[in-house]
């Protein structure tokens, strides 16, 4: 799972616009919380400060649907 992580922050730096990383706003969140794909089960949150991509957590998809991120 490291690599995954870590090659996802790779593209994350690159272009968070990667269309493989599939970001978009977590919703249901009054935060700026965006996520990106690790893979099919687990995700990377993020949101934005100042320009920079401040990353929050890696985590399931389930615990992001039920607001823990």
């Amino acid at each position: 799972m490291q690599g995954a992580v870590c090659e996802t922050i790779g593209l994350l730096g690159e272009n968070p616009r990667h269309p493989g990383l599939r970001v978009h706003k977590v919703r249901g969140i009054s935060e700026d919380v965006w996520e990106a794909y690790v893979d099919r089960k687990n995700r990377l949150t993020f949101h934005y400060e100042d320009g920079v991509i401040v990353l929050r957590n890696h985590c399931s998809h389930e615990i992001i649907d039920h607001g823990k991120v």
